[in-house]
């Protein structure tokens, strides 16, 4: 996957619950962009714990994970930016 380089919006709602995600060390899934579809991976996390062919599937399956876990989903654009986020 390529990394991005961008500012982000401090001010941003679901950027704010990220940072506070990770400040509690919660390890959330994050629904990516990847060359090949898009990936589920845990924060943190080198390798993807599944890659699909549409967000809509990554999304699905990152849930199932977060509520399992209690944990939460940060969806990403496919400009690698936070578009939303969904709390278990």
């Amino acid at each position: 996957m390529k990394k991005v380089a961008y500012k982000t919006n401090q001010n941003n709602p679901q950027v704010k619950a990220y940072k506070e995600a990770v400040e509690r060390g919660m390890k959330n899934q994050h629904v990516v962009p990847q060359d090949d579809g898009w990936a589920v991976k845990r924060a943190g996390a080198d390798r993807a714990s599944g890659v699909y062919d549409t967000q809509k599937e990554a999304i699905e399956e990152a849930k199932s994970i977060a509520k399992n876990q209690g944990t939460a989903v940060f969806i990403h654009g496919e400009d690698g930016r936070i578009k939303g986020s969904l709390s278990y």
